[in-house]
């Protein structure tokens, strides 16, 4: 089954690949920064760069992650992946599936 796209801001948009209650998977499309600062979640992400390169915030640490690269993120840290190469590929994993973005997705 394929999901639609949702643009989730000028710079971003994301599809659904998989989803259950406890894993869901996701493909982002960058074309500018990405989202305005660091956020938090209950959940555990692993964020694989498909193509691109971002500037990873994870807690207190910031480093580069490039294609073929991955960002993993603990429940609860405040994060961020800035796309520093003006255009990206990412694809995202969550545990337990992120239910907020799932309504987006209109699932």
């Amino acid at each position: 089954m394929e999901f639609q796209k949702v643009k989730l801001n000028d710079a971003v948009t994301m599809q659904v690949i998989s989803y259950s209650e406890q894993l869901m998977t996701a493909k982002f499309w960058f074309s500018g920064p990405g989202f305005a600062g660091t956020h938090h979640h209950d959940h555990e992400e692993v964020n694989i760069v498909v193509s691109g390169e971002f500037e990873a915030t994870n807690g207190e640490q910031k480093y580069r992650v490039k294609a073929g690269e991955t960002a993993t993120i603990s429940s609860g840290v405040e994060h961020d992946m800035k796309c520093v190469s003006g255009e990206a590929v990412m694809i995202s994993v969550w545990t337990p599936a992120r239910k907020d973005l799932l309504k987006l997705a209109g699932l």
